[in-house]
C-alpha cells in the first residue's frame, strides 16, 4: 500500500466515524453536467481568515467544505447538496489539498 492509498483509507474511516458522531454530512456532489455522486463532507461555517500582513487584523469569515478525493473530483463551480438540510454550496476556490482530501471555500448556490 502506498501513501496515497493509506491516506484515502484512513480518511474514509475518519469521515465514517465523524458521520456517526454527527460531525460529517452525507451529501451529493453535482458536477457541471448535472451528474450527482453521493459523498461525505465536512462543513465548517464562518471560518475566520486573517490577512498575513495586516497592521490591525480584521477577520474575514467564509464557509469551507472538505471533500474526499476518493469519492469526487472537485472543480470550481460544482455544487454540493447537503442531504440533511438540502443546503446547496457552490465551490468557489480551492484552499488546500493533499492526496486524499481537498478543502474549498464555498458560497450558497
Amino acid at each position: 500500500m502506498n501513501q496515497k492509498e493509506f491516506m484515502q483509507r484512513f480518511d474514509a474511516l475518519a469521515f465514517k466515524a465523524f458521520g456517526a458522531a454527527g460531525v460529517a454530512d452525507a451529501a451529493h456532489f453535482i458536477a457541471d453536467d448535472g451528474t450527482e455522486t453521493p459523498c461525505t463532507v465536512l462543513l465548517d461555517e464562518s471560518v475566520q481568515q486573517f490577512g498575513e500582513v495586516d497592521a490591525g487584523p480584521v477577520p474575514v469569515t467564509f464557509d469551507r467544505i472538505t471533500l474526499q478525493l476518493s469519492e469526487v473530483t472537485p472543480r470550481k463551480g460544482a455544487v454540493v447538496r447537503i442531504d440533511g438540510s438540502g443546503r446547496r454550496l457552490k465551490l468557489v476556490q480551492p484552499l488546500r489539498a493533499d492526496a486524499s482530501t481537498a478543502q474549498w471555500e464555498v458560497a450558497n448556490a
